[in-house]
């Protein structure tokens, strides 16, 4: 029997856990105690009793945390497994890791069927909140006696701060849901206050761990004896100096079995790892050179990167390994193997001299730095670890500055575009502790930063950081960073709905990109302009932006950016109605993103086809686009595109006058904006509702819907959707036969339209108080609003509206 699944002990804490598991409350777990007191051989015992438990099913995945790693870079490395085993037939792990095995054990008892592709993680979302919903997913599709149990082992110790995250994660925990972590006694969940205070967690052992019972030690000596050319009681003798302590019973056992003699042992537990290192030593140099190359490296990591920085081969690293002595040192985690204990760790760490551990560190790093450009160039998703691991050797090797410089140059964007946005603020942070105050590398720090808050949803927070940084520009009349910051207000402007400031600010950016002759600047703020005047509905204004920021991607050969250049103006030519051409833009854009691998985008565009067909009246093909764009979104998890994609289908079945269906359909995008949190999308589905009520004549519940409608976008201070609700509601009052209340409504959407420039609002509502005076009997005003209806779609370039307002008109003339 390997010493691995040899057990002895801890019965109380295992009883205790026995009890945790058959609860079905979503809860976390301690398990405190001293380096070296056996955590990690406790949770691998409490794996083994959970997945073979008699009546439940359970699944365990174990997961190591170093300090380097963030709680966003932990929970991402989940998901993006949890997707790939997802994808592994059942019995073929070939070139897959333990964790990926234990991923598929666990799916294994989860019933999931078609929703496994709904596991996929999207980096351009909320890490944290993403984890929660995968986490009810599985909740939900699991059997009632199934259980999923994530284990989170710390190498060394967690991050500062990590507590926060941890907690708001453990607080959400759905049923049937445990996670299991290990905590040195001064760790940062056992001493946090916020963690303390949760009342879903259990603690095994409730106190700490402490060394083995006589009785326990007997039995490990008994089961594990007969590997070395001693009895047992030679053993125990011997043994009895370490009173239990189980790092350094099992590594003495371990060295014995290898071949140390009994009195060679060290004679208190601190020399077991000096032994065990001077017993690795025997292994020549290749063993010598691959552990030091591990201990440098600390995270799990895959062989590759291992032979690279060991300057191995790979026959010569399996050659090592092949050593059952040497094997048992290492364990699967992160990305690969890493060295079984940090105390083990941290003896190879100390014989390394200086000058040795630079090498070792310059080689990592340019390993990590090589991986960072190749999918950089590829245009692939980047290397996770290497984005997470390389500005660490870069401070060993190049100092604080370089540390920075790395950080700013070549690990920012991949982290963001990973999502791990606790590790890009972490390190965010310690560059910042580095650089001089005031400085270029403090503004470019302090904008990325702020860049982050806003990937959070923090705005307030971001525009925060983004002043800041600005402010030194403008003291070192930095035109490029100006022009970055200005930039990055301009969109903290366009998502709160103020669009006179965001484009005071896009202007402001362009205008020195333009000075500066950067054309990507140049590009995204042309773009910027152009969404902001096609959000106010001046569609040739947006185009003519749009189309310029198209010309300069094509032009830098940014395949992303035209793909959205594409995707934006194929929306304008369907506002202008211009289907041809706005058809032609999507499927360039759905082509594009298809050989990009950007499925989410791809899933938009169906969806913007859709919307083409659907205008055309091609009802069966729009729904077709519709299902498609569903389909993808259900497979990646995308809630928000699901919720829109159920909207869409909703608008189909309203359409061919399925109202029931519609409603449906409705509904269902509704509940998922509201598991998801999206205020946007629930006020636009109540909205939806409400439309549809108003259709069966069923006007109390219609106000009602778009009053809730009204007062979430109130809510988020959404100018454009509080104007179209006073606008549906002066639709209802109008209905009703109210004039006065719906010339009321109408004026309100009127005067929020002009507040914000929303040019198609301002004509809508002319049109709709047109009608409104009309009914009255006053044709002169409804004639004159009309006609200021007519005069601003033909500015902006409407033409289906164009046809019908003139048609009023010419009625009026006729009579």
């Amino acid at each position: 029997m390997t010493a691995d699944k040899i057990f002895v002990g801890r019965k109380v804490e295992l009883e205790q856990f026995k009890k945790v598991i058959e609860d079905p409350k979503g809860q976390a777990v301690l398990v405190v105690g001293h380096r070296g007191m056996g955590k990690t051989w406790l949770i691998n015992k409490i794996a083994e009793i959970a997945e073979k438990h008699p009546s439940l099913k359970c699944g365990c995945v174990r997961y190591e945390a170093t300090p380097t790693d963030s709680v966003d870079s932990t929970m991402a490395l989940m998901m993006d497994n949890a997707f790939e085993a997802s994808q592994i037939e059942d019995g073929s792990f070939s070139g897959t890791n333990r964790r990926l095995e234990q991923w598929k054990s666990l799916l294994n008892v989860i019933n999931l069927g078609d929703l496994v592709m709904s596991l996929r993680r999207d980096p351009a979302k909320n890490t944290r909140d993403q984890f929660l919903e995968r986490l009810q997913l599985i909740s939900k599709q699991m059997p009632e006696n199934g259980r999923a149990i994530f284990i989170i082992d710390p190498e060394k110790y967690m991050q500062k701060d990590s507590d926060q995250s941890w907690a708001i994660v453990v607080k959400g925990l759905p049923e049937k849901i445990k996670m299991v972590f290990a905590q040195r006694t001064e760790d940062v969940l056992v001493e946090s206050a916020t963690f303390k205070a949760l009342d879903n967690i259990s603690h095994i052992p409730e106190k700490r761990l402490d060394v083995l019972e006589e009785q326990a030690v007997d039995e490990l000596l008994d089961k594990r004896v007969t590997d070395t050319d001693y009895t047992v009681t030679e053993v125990r003798k011997i043994l009895s100096k370490y009173k239990g302590h189980p790092y350094a019973l099992q590594g003495a056992l371990d060295l014995l079995k290898a071949g140390t003699k009994l009195e060679e042992l060290p004679q208190d537990p601190t020399g077991i790892a000096a032994a065990q290192w001077k017993e690795l030593c025997k292994r020549g140099k290749d063993a010598i050179r691959l552990f030091k190359a591990y201990a440098i490296l600390e995270a799990g990591v895959p062989d590759e990167v291992a032979t690279e920085v060991s300057e191995l081969d790979t026959d010569t690293l399996q050659s090592v390994l092949a050593d059952s002595f040497l094997c048992e040192l290492l364990r699967e985690e992160g990305y690969g193997k890493r060295i079984y204990h940090s105390i083990l760790a941290d003896q190879i760490v100390a014989q390394i001299g200086d000058s040795e551990k630079r090498q070792f560190h310059s080689r990592a790093m340019e390993v990590y730095r090589q991986r960072l450009a190749e999918s950089k160039k590829k245009q692939i998703m980047p290397d996770a670890l290497a984005a997470t691991r390389l500005a660490e050797h870069v401070l060993i090797t190049g100092g604080e500055k370089a540390f920075v410089q790395t950080f700013i140059d070549e690990c920012t964007s991949p982290l963001l575009s990973l999502g791990l946005l606790d590790s890009a603020i972490s390190l965010s942070r310690q560059a910042l502790a580095y650089i001089e105050k005031g400085s270029r590398e403090d503004a470019v720090i302090l904008g990325n930063l702020g860049l982050i808050y806003r990937m959070c949803g923090d705005l307030d927070n971001a525009e925060q950081m983004y002043n800041k940084s600005l402010e030194i520009d403008l003291k070192l009349r930095w035109l490029e960073g100006m022009a970055i910051n200005y930039g990055n207000l301009g969109a903290i402007y366009q998502m709160r709905g103020d669009f006179v400031m965001a484009v005071q600010m896009h202007s402001k950016a362009l205008e020195i990109n333009e000075k500066l002759g950067r054309l990507e600047g140049t590009a995204a703020q042309y773009g910027n302009l152009g969404l902001i005047s096609q959000t106010r509905g001046d569609l040739s204004k947006a185009e003519q932006m749009l189309t310029k920021s198209l010309e300069i991607n094509e032009k830098l050969g940014r395949l992303e950016g035209t793909a959205s250049s594409y995707g934006n103006l194929g929306t304008i030519y369907l506002k202008q109605g211009d289907l041809d051409t706005a058809e032609q833009m999507h499927t360039k854009a759905l082509e594009i993103s298809d050989k990009l691998g950007r499925l989410d985008v791809v899933a938009a565009q169906y969806g913007n086809l859709g919307a083409v067909h659907q205008t055309r009246g091609d009802l069966d093909k729009a729904e077709q686009m519709y299902k498609r764009a569903l389909e993808i979104d259900e497979r990646l998890g995308r809630l928000e595109g699901m919720a829109g994609s159920y909207g869409n289908l909703g608008l189909i079945c309203r359409m061919r006058g399925d109202l029931a269906e519609a409603e449906q359909k409705h509904t269902k995008a509704l509940e998922t904006s509201e598991k998801l949190g999206w205020l946007e999308g629930m006020a636009e589905q109540y909205a939806n509702l409400g439309v549809i009520h108003g259709s069966r004549g069923d006007l109390d519940k219609a106000e009602q819907m778009l009053t809730k409608s009204l007062e979430i976008n109130e809510k988020l201070g959404r100018l454009e959707g509080m104007a179209d609700q006073y606008a549906n509601l002066g639709g209802i009052h109008g209905a009703r036969g109210d004039l006065g209340k719906a010339e009321q409504m109408l004026s309100k959407s009127l005067e929020i339209s002009e507040k914000f420039g929303y040019s198609e609002g301002i004509a809508k509502q002319y049109s709709n108080l047109g009608t409104v005076y009309h009914e009255r009997g006053d044709s002169g005003k409804a004639k004159e609003y009309w006609e200021k209806a007519l005069e601003l779609f033909e500015r902006i370039g409407m033409k289906p509206e164009i046809e019908e307002v003139q048609g009023w008109i010419d009625e009026l003339k006729e009579k």
